[in-house]
């Protein structure tokens, strides 16, 4: 074998490579959190963006969080953090937007099949002991 037919293969290889791992890209499944228990279903692979609506009277210096997590079902990919204009579209079809802080945004990825229960709280962003949240969201993700 010469070397410049090595060099093809090995550069068809590296494309192909390139190439597999773009189409590999997660399906994102939008789950709009706007009650205080819902239900969501996602298959083993898949994203989950869950849209956690902030208090209507919702104070500066809150934050959503994290309270529990299943992490072997569900792994986070993105903490909650404020909606960008990109996720906000997506959920809403009115014609005057959301405004910014008001919706907030987290991803997870499925891990492998199984059930997770994710729950939120609306609280202070810096903790100064025991704090009742001013709002709650409770997810049961399950993944198939």
């Amino acid at each position: 074998m010469t070397l410049k037919t090595l060099l093809s293969f090995i550069l068809a290889g590296t494309l192909l490579t390139g190439a597999g791992a773009r189409a590999a890209a997660p399906v994102v499944i939008t789950h709009v959190a706007d009650v205080k228990k819902t239900i969501a279903t996602i298959r083993y692979g898949e994203e989950i963006r869950i849209m956690l609506p902030a208090p209507a009277e919702a104070p500066a210096g809150h934050e959503w969080q994290i309270i529990s997590n299943d992490s072997r079902i569900l792994r986070l990919t993105s903490s909650p953090r404020p909606a960008t204009a990109a996720e906000n579209a997506a959920v809403t079809d009115k014609a005057t937007p959301p405004a910014p802080g008001s919706v907030w945004a987290t991803t997870f990825l499925a891990l492998r099949p199984g059930r997770s229960v994710v729950r939120f709280a609306f609280v202070r962003a810096v903790n100064k002991g025991v704090e009742t949240p001013l709002e709650t969201r409770e997810i049961n993700v399950n993944v198939r």
